[in-house]
């Protein structure tokens, strides 16, 4: 079974399908590690790990399509990309699916706001035309070549135009063809709910994973009770790594040493297991002279 279908099927369950953000190979491990059985490559991620830039539209198409393929080498878990607005028109999206998918991804989020687009959390956010993001969706179902490649589709229009012209955008992707939608930045249970009621198909909530997001924390429990088929958690790898590498090197210029906190730093075996040290010792004596 590819990985599209394994993906796919498990959004199709609705069983609230939670999908960690990963910026790089090591935090994607990091993620396969813990048990969890498919990641996302967040744009915000990559955004502020390889640039050093926030998430409003710099990343270019290769930026994406470069951490989609080396943090899908690095896993075998699905790996969801992060097509930002398709980088152009619908062309554009078309190729866009085209590219993430032969680089490894089995899905990809594409959505409706208006280039340079923004974190789906940040102020001042204007979308594109409702027709015009249906046919971005329409040429990213014509690009993919694994019929079970999934298409979330992101409208922002709650923060423009509000939740029941978000709804309808959102049922006109899914017609479109998408696999499942994405309402974003939704500020209460409430609205949630009724996110999962209006729509005719599989809807995706994202937690953030960072404190100060708009919508609130919400159990994953809670959220399969509601009936949500995948819950993403963007910011969660990338979040607990700062604090902890803003904690580390506090210590470090404060005190000379890291003795302090040595017991809450990574060991050294346990960093090199992460990336497989003895499996590549083992192929490398295989294949010695």
């Amino acid at each position: 079974m590819s990985k599209c279908r394994i993906l796919h099927d498990l959004i199709q369950e609705r069983a609230a399908l939670p999908v960690p953000g990963v910026y790089d190979a090591f935090s994607a491990l990091m993620v396969e590690q813990a048990g969890f059985k498919a990641c996302q490559v967040s744009g915000f991620g990559v955004a502020a790990a390889a640039l050093g830039l926030p998430d409003i539209g710099i990343l270019s198409m290769r930026d994406q399509i470069n951490a989609v393929q080396s943090v899908a080498n690095a896993v075998t878990i699905p790996v969801m990309a992060d097509g930002d607005t398709g980088f152009g028109n619908a062309l554009n999206t078309f190729h866009t699916v085209r590219l993430m998918e032969a680089a490894g991804a089995a899905g990809i989020n594409i959505e409706d706001q208006t280039f340079p687009k923004r974190c789906g959390h940040m102020n001042d956010k204007s979308v594109v035309a409702l027709d015009e993001m249906v046919q971005k969706v329409r040429a990213a179902v014509a690009a993919r070549r694994d019929p079970y490649f999934v298409i979330n589709a992101r409208t922002d229009a709650l923060a423009t135009d509000g939740l029941a012209a978000a709804i309808e955008r959102a049922n006109a992707y899914l017609a479109a063809g998408a696999t499942l939608v994405f309402v974003e930045a939704p500020g209460s249970r409430e609205d949630i709910a009724a996110i999962v009621q209006g729509v005719d198909g599989p809807v995706s909530v994202n937690m953030v994973g960072a404190p100060g997001g708009k919508t609130p924390s919400i159990n994953l429990a809670e959220l399969r009770q509601l009936g949500v088929g995948r819950v993403s958690f963007p910011g969660v790898t990338l979040s607990s790594a700062g604090a902890a590498m803003r904690r580390a090197l506090n210590v470090l210029k404060t005190h000379g040493d890291l003795e302090d906190i040595a017991q809450e730093l990574m060991p050294f075996a346990e960093m090199t297991a992460v990336v497989g040290l003895a499996h590549e010792r083992a192929r490398e004596r295989e294949f010695a002279a």
